[in-house]
């Protein structure tokens, strides 16, 4: 038994041999496109979000000479904070 011919195959074989085709890659991406941005996965993000919620830490005086260094989530990082020993407004 023999296959069928796929003629639309063969034709398109002979049509490149006879005339050349050009790759894509030698003229960029049409139109000023950009390539696809890759998705970072969720365990970097984790480990950037970790290392930005560590960054915040921030040094409080009191009036009453009590000092300690505060680690703050960002959304609290421009929050008054008051001291633990006295309960005073803190600089």
């Amino acid at each position: 038994m023999t296959k069928r011919m796929n003629w639309s195959g063969a034709a398109d074989r002979d049509r490149s041999a006879r005339q050349g085709s050009d790759n894509l890659a030698d003229y960029g991406l049409p139109g000023g496109l950009t390539p696809p941005k890759l998705r970072q996965s969720k365990a970097s993000l984790r480990e950037e979000l970790a290392e930005a919620q560590a960054k915040i830490t921030r040094i409080v005086r009191c009036v009453c000479g009590h000092k300690a260094s505060v680690a703050l989530p960002p959304a609290l990082a421009g929050r008054r904070l008051w001291c633990s020993k006295c309960g005073r407004v803190t600089e």
